[in-house]
């Protein structure tokens, strides 16, 4: 995780993939306490980001904790993905323009 949060991770992550990415904002654990808002644009810390084919099985956290909670997408940028459905684009493009790895 870098400093850019996990949303500005995910953009780092999608970007070098060279595609896009949509982050279901209700399946992100958080702590007890932590505002939505929050969580998502702080560094937590210490964090991982992993992508793996869809229908995989999640990796051994060990005593951390694991989620899918999103997916990558043909395009660029990034997405949240709302309970109700609605999305909304907080990336348009890449973050650091450095393009594809």
């Amino acid at each position: 995780m870098s400093m850019a949060g996990i949303v500005g991770t995910l953009g780092m992550l999608a970007e070098a993939s060279g595609c896009g990415a949509v982050l279901d904002v209700a399946d992100v654990p958080r702590p007890a306490g932590a505002t939505v808002g929050d969580w998502l644009t702080c560094f937590p810390g210490f964090a991982m980001l992993t992508a793996d084919a869809p229908g995989g099985e999640p990796l051994p956290a060990g005593p951390a904790v694991s989620a899918q909670c999103g997916e990558l997408v043909t395009g660029s940028g990034v997405m949240l993905r709302w309970p109700d459905g609605e999305r909304t684009r907080v990336i348009e493009s890449g973050v650091t323009g450095l393009g594809i790895s």
